[in-house]
């Protein structure tokens, strides 16, 4: 956690945000630029998550929202879940994937911690697979708890050093949502015999292999795409990378948030309606931003990419994506929902400034009649303002909180 936050605030530094990454708080830069730092702690289970809203963003080419949550658990992996969704609303053209770069400071945080993706170490560079590292290799392979994909890449006739920098750049946007290794020419044909002609990785080609390959099903390897080397000798290595970055984009938006992450986002956004609505923010139904495995809301399919890796013994997950959630008639999009509510907290703040500024008037005179007034009349506008944004007893209960 200390690490997390340390990066945090040097990464907050770099963007001029002049707030302490560790100080709990909701901190408005303007109104279409809010900082949220929330910390928790109950059951030995520490959580931290710092966002910054830009509630009024626009088009598939502005951010919304950036998150970063870390978990730290006594006795038990913990793991680091960081988002960069981009403006979602009615007017978009036809979804499609979006494409973020992956955060300078998830690269610095993998640099700095030792993460794993299931079973397998994560890394900000692809990493040499020497003769005594194909077992692990394997199993990292078999592995069906990974969320992300193993890149495999044979060298071929290029010579070493050159490969390392070429493979560096060309999986650069695919750190934080997979790993890579690369099969020097002395490996190359040892790897083949270990997986087998379906599975194998043909001269000079990068084979990208999902969790769980399983080399004694023949209809696996379809799973499994590779990428020929005249394709690569025709195309840059920043294209390659946006290819690589894209198609795991893509794949993300199909894969459902980790148990462990659904439970702290309900905890997270419960807790900030209870701190803005009183004990009704309980009753708040809180919506995912992506597809996920939860009996309480049934299918709240969603567009959004998920780069998922895992942390100091536990799980980094970063996701980049648009929310847009499958709507009924009748009800506002996930982002109107979250405009509304900041909103709302916007004009609940500036209410409840002027009610205690007018409480502290009465407490000084307690027999000014039309001061009484006032202040009932203030606390009716706020009655009435909460009606008009819906969140009256039942609407309160079906309020996107996410």
């Amino acid at each position: 956690m200390a690490t997390v936050i340390e990066h945090m605030d040097r990464w907050s530094r770099s963007k001029e945000i002049d707030i302490p990454a560790g100080a709990p708080g909701r901190h408005v830069l303007d109104p279409d630029d809010i900082i949220t730092i929330a910390r928790h702690q109950e059951d030995g289970r520490t959580v931290y998550r710092w966002r910054r809203l830009h509630p009024f963003a626009r088009g598939m080419n502005e951010i919304w929202r950036t998150t970063v949550t870390a978990v730290e658990v006594k006795g038990a992996p913990g793991w680091l879940w960081t988002e960069i969704e981009v403006a979602d609303d009615e007017s978009d053209r036809p979804a499609r994937v979006p494409f973020m770069s992956v955060p300078a400071v998830l690269r610095e945080l993998l640099a700095d911690l030792p993460c794993r993706d299931g079973v397998v170490p994560t890394s900000t560079e692809p990493t040499w697979v020497g003769f005594d590292d194909l077992p692990d290799l394997m199993d990292y392979l078999a592995d069906d708890t990974r969320l992300g994909p193993v890149y495999v890449a044979r060298q071929g006739a290029r010579d070493a050093v050159g490969f390392h920098s070429w493979a560096s750049e060309v999986m650069r946007e695919v750190v934080g949502l997979g790993t890579t290794y690369l099969l020097g020419t002395p490996v190359e044909q040892e790897f083949n015999d270990m997986v087998g002609e379906l599975h194998a990785i043909p001269e000079g080609a990068i084979r990208t292999y999902l969790p769980g390959v399983d080399l004694d099903d023949p209809r696996d390897p379809r799973r499994h795409q590779i990428l020929g080397s005249v394709r690569i000798d025709r195309s840059g290595p920043r294209r390659l990378a946006y290819i690589f970055g894209l198609s795991q984009r893509d794949r993300g938006t199909l894969t459902p948030l980790p148990a462990e992450a659904w439970e702290v986002e309900h905890m997270l956004s419960a807790g900030e309606a209870a701190q803005y609505f009183g004990t009704a923010g309980a009753d708040l139904r809180i919506v995912p931003n992506r597809a996920v495995a939860d009996p309480a809301l049934g299918d709240a399919a969603t567009a959004g990419s998920t780069l998922a890796a895992t942390s100091s013994d536990g799980v980094v997950g970063a996701s980049e994506g648009r929310g847009r959630t499958g709507q009924q008639s009748g009800t506002l999009s996930r982002r109107g929902q979250h405009r509304r509510l900041v909103e709302l907290l916007e004009e609940n703040e500036r209410l409840r400034a002027e009610v205690e500024r007018l409480q502290e008037v009465v407490g000084a005179n307690q027999y000014d009649v039309g001061v009484l007034a006032a202040v009932e009349a203030l606390e009716g506008e706020v009655k009435s303002l909460r009606h008009r944004l819906g969140l009256d007893a039942h609407a309160a209960r079906q309020l996107n909180a996410s």
